[in-house]
């Protein structure tokens, strides 16, 4: 299991997928992680998602932990977005 997958298994635990409105994908310095709201699955698959979600380890784990916006992260390009912006925007209830 990958360092990003793991780290975002242990972060969910207990929180709500199915707020969001379409999968997403992350990508975190080539780790992939795949969240899937229909059946609540976290995984590494390489599949193809509504929302695709590219940034560094240290900018990932900042949004998670608080110390790093997504805002500031996306507007400073540390955050990349292709896709649905509206997955992404709902995404805070679910890191948070």
């Amino acid at each position: 299991m990958s360092e990003a997958l793991d780290f975002v298994k242990q972060n969910a635990e207990g929180k709500d997928l199915t707020v969001l409105p379409g999968s997403i994908k992350w990508v975190v310095d080539s780790q992939i992680v795949f969240m899937n709201p229909d059946n609540g699955e976290i995984t590494d698959d390489d599949a193809e998602a509504a929302c695709t979600i590219t940034t560094d380890m240290e900018t990932f784990k900042g949004m998670y932990d608080k110390s790093v916006s997504p805002q500031a992260a996306f507007m400073t390009g540390k955050l990349k977005v292709e896709g649905d912006m509206g997955i992404a925007l709902k995404l805070q209830s679910v890191i948070n």
